[in-house]
């Protein structure tokens, strides 16, 4: 996914973080950076969606999911690289 580097000096961005949990093992992973704070919350959706657990029998979602997350926002320096 293309990221937009043009960013101001001390610019807000915001990354996904995601637990995905895999035979009862979870793993932590950031997603990101994003120039809004929509475009993370997206990505936390979107894995909440993608894992989400159904019922064997009917194939209908049960309301829980492998996968959670939260977004969290930093600032950006920048500085010259010899």
């Amino acid at each position: 996914m293309a990221r937009s580097i043009g960013m101001a000096a001390d610019a807000t961005v915001f990354r996904a973080v995601i637990t995905k949990t895999y035979d009862d093992e979870p793993v932590t992973h950031h997603e990101g950076p994003y120039g809004s704070i929509g475009a993370a919350r997206a990505r936390v959706s979107f894995w909440t969606n993608y894992l989400a657990d159904t019922d064997e029998e009917t194939g209908e979602k049960t309301g829980t999911s492998r996968a959670s997350g939260h977004v969290e926002r930093g600032t950006v320096t920048w500085e010259r690289v010899a």
